[in-house]
C-alpha cells in the first residue's frame, strides 16, 4: 500500500486484482450532527451522488456514524471522472436539487426503520443521544432543513484535511479532485452514560432468540485478535455449543478514543437462552482474567493472516487503512498488520480484554433472563433521572388514574418528569434538541437519552410551564415536528 497526495487531499492505494475501485471517504457522519440539523450530511451526500453518478460501471454511497463513503467502480479514467465531479458537488452542493435529496433521504430512513441495527439500539442505551448513540435517533427534522445550512454544513465538514481517497491501483491520470481548504472535523471521545455497563437489555422480538453480548477492546491489531479469540473459544465451549443453532457472529463498531465495540451474536432457542448468556459470559471472563493458551492465540492469529492475504483481505486493508486515517489513528498496511499480530501473544490477548468486566452489556429476548448468578443487571428504568434541588412542580389539570401521580418539576438546573413509577430529565445544559408540533406540544430531548412531552393544556398554569422551556432553551436547538412523528 502506498501513500501519496492530490490537492492536498491524501490518498492510499494498492494494486488489488479485480475491478478499479475508488472510496472517497469524509471524516463527518451521524455523529457530528446536532439533532435539529439531523439529516444534513446526508442531503448533501444525495446531491453529490446525483450530480456525478454518470460515467462508471458502480457507483452507491452511504452516511455512517463517524463518515460519509462513496464508491466508484469502472474503468479508471471514467472512475477519476465521478471522483472529480463528486468533490466539486460537495464543495459546492447543487441545491437546485434539494427537494429531491430530502425525499430520498427520507425514503432510505423509512426502509433503514424497518429492520432497525441492533448495534444501533445498543449503543442508543450506551451513549444517549451522544457520539456514536446518535446513529440510532432519526432524522425527524430533514424536510425543514434548507439551502443555506447545507451549503455551511457542506462549507465546514467537507474538507481536504477531512477527507481520504482509496485506490485499488494507481492513481489515474485525470484525477483532480478538488476540496476547500479547512480544519479536519473533530471527534469527541463521549464516555458512556453511567451505570450502563453490566446491563441486562431486552430485544425486540423480530432479533429472534439470539444472545448478544458486547464489550470493549483496544482498536489495533491486538485488540481484534482478542475479538477472534473469544469468538472461536465460544463456538466450541461445551457451556455453549450444545445450545447453539448456528455460527457464533462477531460484530464490530469504532467507538471513538482508540476504542473497539465488539458484540459476539449466538444463535439459540428459548430453552437454551440461559445456557448461552452464562456460557459466553463465563468465557469472557475467563479470558480476562487467565488469559488465552498460546494455541488459541496462533490460531486465531493464522485464520486473520490468511483472511489479510486473500484480495477480499487486502481491499479491507485498504478500506480499514483510510478509516484509521480519518479517526487519527495508525495506519497500517497488510504487511504490517500482520507483525503486528505475529508478534501478539496470550498475555497481549488478556490485557486486551482486562476492561470486559466494566464494559459488558448482555442483550437477551424479552421473554429470557440468564441464570440466578448472573453479574448482569436489568436495565434500569429511570436511567435518566435528573433530581433538581428545590423546583416548581406543576400538576395536571385533572385527576384521573393517568394523571393522579404525574409531576413536571422546573429550576434554573433542569427539566424533570415524574409519571408515578419513574423520574426522567434533563439539565438544560445537556439538550440536545426542541421539537415543536403544531398543536403546540413540545418534545425535549436530552443528551442522555430522555425525550419528555410537554403539553400546555395538560397542566395546571401550562403556558408558564411552556414559556419557562422555551426561556432556557436556545433557538439553535429548536426545530418544528409534524403531527404523530415518533419517537
Amino acid at each position: 500500500m502506498r501513500r501519496t497526495e492530490i490537492n492536498g487531499i491524501p490518498l492510499y492505494w494498492d494494486d488489488v486484482p479485480g475491478p478499479f475501485t475508488a472510496h472517497l471517504l469524509l471524516g463527518t457522519g451521524v455523529e457530528h450532527e446536532p439533532l435539529p440539523r439531523r439529516g444534513v450530511t446526508a442531503i448533501a451526500e444525495q446531491l453529490a451522488l446525483a450530480s456525478a453518478a454518470a460515467g462508471a460501471d458502480e457507483v452507491g454511497s452511504a452516511v455512517e456514524g463517524d463518515h460519509t463513503r462513496f464508491w466508484v467502480t469502472g474503468e479508471p479514467e471514467g472512475v477519476a471522472e465521478v471522483v472529480n465531479r463528486l468533490c466539486r458537488a460537495l464543495a459546492e452542493p447543487p441545491v437546485a436539487g434539494l427537494a429531491a435529496a430530502v425525499r430520498r433521504v427520507e425514503a432510505r430512513q423509512l426502509r433503514e426503520e424497518r429492520w432497525e441495527r441492533f448495534q444501533e439500539r445498543e449503543l442508543g442505551f450506551r451513549y444517549g443521544l451522544r457520539g456514536p448513540g446518535r446513529a440510532g435517533w432519526g432524522a425527524m427534522a430533514v424536510a425543514h432543513i434548507g439551502a443555506e445550512t447545507v451549503r455551511a454544513w457542506a462549507a465546514e465538514r467537507f474538507t481536504r484535511a477531512g477527507a481520504v481517497l482509496l485506490l485499488t491501483g494507481p492513481p489515474p491520470k485525470a484525477l483532480d479532485p478538488e476540496l476547500p481548504d479547512g480544519p479536519r472535523p473533530e471527534r469527541p471521545a463521549v464516555a458512556p452514560l453511567p451505570g450502563t455497563a453490566g446491563r441486562r437489555l431486552e430485544a425486540p422480538a423480530a432479533d429472534g432468540e439470539d444472545v448478544m453480548l458486547s464489550f470493549e477492546v483496544p482498536a489495533a491489531p491486538f485488540g481484534y485478535l482478542a475479538a477472534d479469540v473469544a469468538r472461536a473459544r465460544a463456538a466450541r465451549d461445551p457451556r455453549i455449543a450444545g445450545d447453539l443453532a448456528g455460527e457464533v457472529e462477531l460484530h464490530s463498531s469504532y467507538v471513538g478514543g482508540g476504542r473497539m465495540l465488539f458484540w459476539l451474536v449466538a444463535p439459540t432457542d428459548e430453552l437454551g437462552t440461559q445456557a448461552v448468556a452464562d456460557g459466553l459470559d463465563a468465557v469472557l471472563r475467563e479470558l480476562a482474567g487467565r488469559g488465552p493458551a498460546e494455541e488459541e492465540v496462533r490460531r486465531a492469529e493464522r485464520v486473520r493472516s490468511e483472511r489479510l492475504g486473500s484480495d477480499d483481505g487486502r481491499h479491507a486493508q485498504l478500506f480499514a487503512a483510510g478509516l484509521d486515517h480519518l479517526s487519527g489513528l495508525e495506519v497500517l498496511d497488510v504487511p504490517a498488520v500482520r507483525a503486528r499480530l505475529a508478534a501478539a501473544g496470550a498475555e497481549d490477548v488478556r490485557a486486551a480484554l482486562a476492561a470486559y468486566g466494566s464494559t459488558a452489556v448482555l442483550t437477551l429476548p424479552a421473554h429470557c433472563a440468564p441464570g440466578p448468578d448472573s453479574p448482569f443487571l436489568p436495565e434500569e428504568h429511570d436511567a435518566s433521572a435528573e433530581v433538581l434541588h428545590e423546583p416548581y412542580a406543576y400538576r395536571p389539570r385533572l385527576f384521573g388514574p393517568a394523571g393522579r401521580h404525574e409531576r413536571m418539576y422546573l429550576n434554573d438546573e433542569g427539566i424533570a418528569h415524574w409519571n408515578g413509577h419513574c423520574l426522567h430529565g434533563v439539565r438544560w445544559h445537556r439538550v440536545a434538541g426542541l421539537g415543536i408540533f403544531p398543536s403546540g406540544l413540545r418534545r425535549l430531548f436530552g443528551e442522555n437519552g430522555a425525550c419528555l412531552d410537554i403539553q400546555a393544556d395538560w397542566y395546571k398554569s401550562g403556558s408558564d410551564l411552556t414559556a419557562a422551556l422555551d426561556s432556557r432553551v436556545p433557538p439553535a436547538l429548536r426545530f418544528p415536528l409534524s403531527e404523530g412523528e415518533p419517537i
